[in-house]
C-alpha cells in the first residue's frame, strides 16, 4: 500500500487507518511512530522499506521502540543471517519438518554510517546469543538519538568475512526490488539446506 502514497507525510494516516481492521497494527503499540516524519518515503517500490521500519521487532541494533532495515551486503550474508533466525524461530515454535520460502530482496543503500567492522568479533556488539543483546541495543539506540548518523555497518556473526547494514532512515534505501525465492528445508531440528527456487530476474 506504501506505493501508492504520493505524500510520505500521509504515511502515519494510513497506518492508522490500517490498524482499525487489522488487529495486528492495533497490538503494535507505537508502530505509527516507529518512523521519523522526515525520513518517510512513499511511492513505488517503498513498501517493503517501510514495512521493515514500521512492524521492526527488537534485535541486535534495536530495541524495538523505532524501526531499522536491516541487509547483508553480499547475498551469501543476507541467506546466512536469515537462516540463523528461522531456524531460532522454527526450533522455538517445535515445528515439524517443513519447507520455508523467503523472498530476497536487493537494494542501494546510501548514506553516513558508523562502520565498526574494525572491531575484535569479541566486541560485546558481536555478542552472537540473541539474548544477550542489551549491550549492543544500548549502542544503537544512543546513535540514533544522536540522530547524526544514518545506521551502522557491521561485521556478520553468521557468515565469516561477510558484512551487514543496519539503517535508521527509510530514505536512505532505494531500489528496493524482488531478486528470487529462497527455501529453507527444514528437518524439525534445522535447517539442513537453502535452495534458489525462482530468480525474478530471469523473467
Amino acid at each position: 500500500m506504501y506505493d501508492r502514497i504520493v505524500d510520505p507525510s500521509r504515511f502515519a494516516d494510513v497506518l492508522e487507518i490500517e490498524a482499525l481492521t487489522n488487529p495486528r497494527v492495533r497490538e503494535e503499540a507505537g508502530a505509527y511512530y516507529k518512523i521519523r516524519a522526515a525520513d518517510a518515503i512513499a511511492g513505488p517500490g517503498t513498501t517493503p522499506i517501510m514495512a521493515s521500519f514500521a512492524y521492526s521487532q527488537a534485535s541486535r541494533f534495536c530495541d524495538g521502540s523505532y524501526g531499522v532495515y536491516y541487509a547483508g551486503l553480499e547475498e551469501a550474508t543476507a541467506v546466512a543471517e536469515s537462516r540463523f533466525h528461522t531456524e531460532v524461530f522454527l526450533r522455538a515454535t517445535a515445528q515439524a519438518p517443513i519447507d520455508v520460502d523467503k523472498r530476497m530482496y536487493t537494494a542501494t543503500i546510501d548514506g553516513s554510517f558508523d562502520d565498526i567492522r574494525p572491531l575484535s568479533m569479541r566486541s560485546k556488539l558481536y555478542n552472537a546469543n540473541p539474548q544477550q543483546y542489551a549491550y549492543p541495543q544500548q549502542y544503537a539506540r544512543r546513535l540514533y538519538e544522536r540522530n547524526r548518523v544514518d545506521g551502522i555497518l557491521y561485521n556478520s556473526v553468521r557468515n565469516t568475512g561477510g558484512s551487514c547494514v543496519v539503517a535508521f532512515r527509510p530514505r536512505v534505501v532505494r531500489d528496493c526490488v524482488l531478486a528470487k525465492y529462497v527455501q529453507f528445508r527444514w528437518n524439525g531440528e534445522r535447517i539442513v539446506a537453502a535452495v534458489d527456487i525462482v530468480n525474478i530476474r530471469q523473467y
